[in-house]
């Protein structure tokens, strides 16, 4: 790197990610858009993830490097990663996936072109361990108009953390990511990002997003869908003009819940759960537990499932995904 001054920061937490964090480095160092710098913060890992990461900074001094005193989550590595950060705009990367070359190239430009965005992600592809595409996300508004009608309506305006770019100083308005969450902390960040411009996703997946039994989101399943509850919540309390509820204040309302409808919350986690669970499967080959998963998922929630399977697998723009891979 030169003196110069880079025009993309590229923040990565990693944990635990050995077989994986090659292969997600390598995607940022071999973009179509090279004017950056990325900065790996490591959170204590247990395995050799660590050791890889300053082989890499050893041979490419545009990878600047960390190491959290004590296991912090990925929220708080964020906020420190970006407190380091020298470029005015910021792009989000998770240690287990897998950037497509001209991902950042795509979205600086949408920053740059529409600056009143506030934050710009994409679509991903799933991939199993061995990035095998196994169905396309289409997530996130894909238009300044669509985001304004999601907002009105008190309906989710999210990208996947993985593929966000924002400029520094919005993060830094907002204050960051909310370090005291373990799961679900980047919805929870895109919700307060939106009170500052557009969240959009470019609706082509830029991203490779991996599926794993031991990735975070399934390990915390249950608290990051307490999370998207405690969300929709505080939007619906922003739209009446009335306080916005704590988490901690949200949760103690949940548990106050009559018996009937704290069972239908976990009859909806547990139907999302078998659906995650089949997808897993499917990534591994192993058919007769997704079977038996999807078919508990859509006994449990019937037109989620429909409505997933289609969007994820059946529909034109699914399969142009695997197609093109």
């Amino acid at each position: 790197m030169t003196n110069t001054t880079p025009a993309l920061s590229v923040v990565m937490p990693a944990y635990n990610a050995e077989d994986y964090i090659g292969r997600a480095i390598e995607s940022i160092l071999n973009q179509s858009f090279g004017d950056l710098e990325l900065i790996i913060g490591e959170d204590r890992s247990t395995d050799t993830t660590w050791q890889i990461i300053q082989d890499y900074a050893s041979r490419d001094d545009r990878i600047k490097v960390f190491r959290n005193d004590e296991n912090s989550g990925a929220a708080a590595t964020i906020n420190k990663a970006v407190a380091m950060a020298v470029a005015p705009v910021i792009a989000g990367m998770d240690a287990d996936d897998i950037s497509v070359p001209h991902r950042m190239e795509r979205q600086i430009a949408v920053l740059r072109n529409q600056p009143e965005i506030a934050v710009v992600g994409s679509y991903v592809s799933h991939v199993n361990e061995d990035d095998e595409i196994l169905s396309l996300s289409q997530t996130g508004p894909t238009s300044i108009e669509q985001f304004e009608d999601l907002r009105r309506r008190g309906e989710p305006t999210m990208v996947f953390g993985g593929t966000a770019m924002y400029e520094k100083r919005r993060f830094d308005e907002v204050g960051g990511y909310d370090a005291t969450l373990r799961a679900a902390a980047d919805i929870e960040f895109c919700d307060r990002m939106a009170e500052h411009g557009p969240i959009v996703a470019l609706p082509e997946p830029l991203l490779l997003y991996r599926v794993y039994s031991t990735s975070n989101v399934m390990l915390r399943f249950r608290e990051g869908r307490r999370t998207h509850r405690f969300l929709e919540a505080r939007r619906a309390a922003r739209l009446a003009g009335e306080p916005l509820p704590t988490r901690a204040e949200y949760v103690a309302q949940e548990q106050a819940l009559p018996w009937w409808r704290r069972l239908n919350i976990r009859r909806d986690d547990f139907s999302q759960y078998h659906y995650r669970q089949a997808g897993l499967a499917y990534g591994e080959g192993r058919k007769l537990q997704t079977a038996v998963h999807l078919l508990i998922a859509g006994v449990t929630g019937p037109l989620h499932v429909l409505r997933r399977v289609w969007d994820q697998r059946l529909s034109p723009e699914a399969r142009r995904a695997r197609a093109a891979r």
